[in-house]
């Protein structure tokens, strides 16, 4: 990444800097890109969108450019890393698909009492799974934007390894 750029930037309106302004011209006109300076924005507006995680940037020396999308970050494999029980799965599947829950929707969906769901929706929240919105009988629960990714850098055990970020 070329300054005046940096990753902070790429997430704002930003002036598109060419490295090679003739490789640029060629991959417009086979139409490989739209506009320069768009493709950043592009990308974070679309995954909002669907409802995915904003792409996240990187680049910390001249000419180094990295972007991470994410998919869905609460697959199978993250829930069982997380140790979520039947319930606060059901939970999520519920989120995923209304983009919503509450304390009686959530009792209802896995036929629970009331401490249980308040026990399972505050682990739920801790855990970054879900945020928590609104105060007393407004409070609902929607996805949180948290991600556990698996960290295959480590040479010791990479089975083993997990981040937050």
């Amino acid at each position: 990444m070329l300054p005046p750029l940096t990753p902070e930037s790429l997430c704002k309106p930003h002036r598109s800097i060419l490295r090679n302004p003739r490789v640029a011209e060629v991959l417009y006109l086979a139409h490989y890109i739209e506009k320069y300076g768009t493709g950043t924005l592009m990308m974070i507006r679309e995954s909002v969108k669907h409802e995915l995680p904003e792409p996240s940037f990187s680049g910390q020396q001249p000419g180094e450019f990295g972007v991470t999308i994410w998919r869905d970050w609460l697959t199978e494999q993250v829930m069982a890393a997380l140790d979520l029980n039947e319930r606060q799965r059901k939970a999520v599947a519920v989120v995923k698909t209304k983009g919503v829950i509450t304390n009686s929707v959530y009792q209802q969906a896995v036929s629970t009492s009331r401490p249980t769901a308040i026990r399972d929706l505050a682990e739920l929240v801790a855990k970054g799974v879900f945020i928590r919105k609104g105060t007393a009988r407004s409070v609902h629960y929607i996805l949180g934007s948290k991600r556990l990714i698996h960290d295959s850098s480590d040479s010791h055990n990479s089975n083993d390894v997990w981040r937050i970020s």
